[in-house]
């Protein structure tokens, strides 16, 4: 089906009726205001969740994008200038009342697209709310579709944070907003465990431990973004694109 736009913010509400006629999913993108280090972009995690799953959603052409969600959960990262933070039950409230609103108008499917690790705890506490009183499928993604890529492609094992695959993602999707002069590798003071892992690679057995930014990392940063490339980053995309979009389309022939 086409539409005059996959972005629900552009269109009219007759338009959405349309568009409920035949297709029922509909994407949430959640992201935050938060330091991303000396280099990168306040609003890293809400522009690229927005980034992702409108590229998605014009590939896939069967699931509208709602307005993002610019705030999130991130009170780890106050020590840093420039950071919002919301508490978890603001969040979780949110995406809640976000959810019935869009399931009342007809979608059956919601995905939360989320670039923030710290919120999964709220909008998983949100999707069982809006599941216990709806009949709609609900679903999270915080850079859940990619493991393949990030085990082959990104060297850091700790990568967390603005760092090797942030940095990169970032080079490729708004090279002009990445301070370059200022990518440098942090000083880092990762607790010595084998059980309190950080980072999207480090597998095995770990405990969930929380923590201040400013405990492990000089400059915020959880990860060597020394070793990002826009080549990385511009793979990374290929693949989030397409495994969103194949998701979507799964999502509407459920």
């Amino acid at each position: 089906m086409k539409t005059r736009s996959y972005y629900l913010g552009e269109l009219t509400w007759v338009d959405v009726q349309e568009f409920l006629k035949k297709h029922k999913t509909v994407i949430v993108p959640v992201g935050s205001c938060e330091q991303h280090g000396p280099h990168l972009p306040l609003d890293t995690d809400a522009y690229d969740a927005f980034w992702l799953s409108l590229k998605a959603a014009e590939k896939a052409k069967c699931a509208l994008v709602a307005p993002p969600l610019y705030y999130g959960v991130s009170s780890h990262h106050m020590d840093f200038p420039g950071t919002i933070t919301l508490s978890p039950q603001t969040l979780e409230q949110t995406a809640y009342e976000i959810g019935l609103c869009l399931t009342k108008h007809g979608f059956t499917k919601i995905l939360f697209e989320n670039g923030h690790g710290g919120n999964t705890p709220a909008l998983e506490a949100a999707a069982q709310r809006i599941k216990t009183e709806t009949d709609a499928f609900i679903a999270i993604d915080t850079v859940s579709l990619i493991p393949d890529f990030i085990e082959q492609h990104i060297e850091t094992s700790y990568d967390a944070h603005a760092g090797e695959f942030e940095t990169s993602t970032t080079l490729a999707n708004r090279e002009h907003a990445v301070v370059k002069e200022r990518i440098v590798k942090p000083r880092l003071t990762i607790p010595r465990s084998k059980y309190t892992k950080i980072g999207l690679k480090e597998a095995g057995p770990k405990v969930s431990w929380t923590f201040r930014t400013k405990e492990l990392s000089d400059t915020g940063v959880i990860g060597d973004p020394t070793k990002a490339s826009k080549e990385k980053g511009e793979k990374a995309w290929q693949l989030a694109i397409e495994r969103l979009a194949e998701l979507l389309k799964e999502l509407d022939n459920l």
